[in-house]
C-alpha cells in the first residue's frame, strides 16, 4: 500500500513550492499565455502527475489509473449534464412547449427581458441547482434564456 510522504524534500517550503507548481503552469497557462481551459487542465494534470511520481514516489501505474478514473468520472458527469440539458431544452422546443412558456413569460410574469432573465435564472435554476447540483442551470438556463433573445455570454453569466 502506497503511504504519500508529506515532506519529499525535507524543507516544507521546498516541498510546497514543487506542489504548487501544476497551478502556477494552469494560471500561467491561462492568463498570461491565454490558452484554451482544456488544454491547460491536460497539462496541468499531466504534470501533477509526473510530479507525484517523480517526488512523491507515487507508484506509477496505480496513480495513472487513478488519473483516468478520475478524469472518467469527470468527464461523464460533465457530459450527463449537458447532453440532458440539450435534451429536455430540444424537447421542450420541438413540442412546442418553450413557446408555450415564452408567451406564459411574457403575458402573465412581465415583458422586461432584465425581469424573466432572473426569474429563469434564479428561481428556476436555484431549483435545478438543489434538484441536481452539477453547475446544472448552465446547461438548461443558459440555453433557455438565448431562446427568449438574451446574448449567449450575457445567458451564460445570468445562470451561472
Amino acid at each position: 500500500m502506497f503511504a504519500q510522504i508529506l515532506n519529499p524534500f525535507n524543507n516544507l517550503v521546498v516541498s510546497m513550492l514543487m506542489a504548487l507548481i501544476p497551478i502556477i503552469v494552469i494560471l500561467v497557462m491561462l492568463a498570461g499565455l491565454r490558452i484554451s481551459a482544456w488544454i491547460t487542465g491536460i497539462v496541468g494534470s499531466i504534470i501533477t502527475y509526473l510530479i507525484a511520481v517523480a517526488f512523491w514516489h507515487a507508484p506509477a501505474v496505480p496513480t495513472f489509473l487513478a488519473y483516468v478514473y478520475g478524469a472518467a468520472t469527470g468527464f461523464w458527469a460533465i457530459d450527463w449534464i449537458v447532453i440532458w440539458g440539450l435534451i429536455i431544452l430540444n424537447t421542450m422546443v420541438a413540442t412546442g412547449a418553450m413557446e408555450k412558456f415564452k408567451e406564459w413569460l411574457v403575458h402573465s410574469a412581465t415583458s422586461d427581458v432584465r425581469v424573466q432573465a432572473i426569474l429563469i435564472a434564479w428561481s428556476f435554476g436555484a431549483l435545478l441547482e438543489g434538484l441536481v447540483g452539477f453547475g446544472y442551470p448552465w446547461a438548461f438556463v443558459a440555453p433557455i434564456l438565448m431562446s427568449i433573445g438574451i446574448v449567449d455570454i450575457e445567458a451564460v453569466r445570468v445562470a451561472a
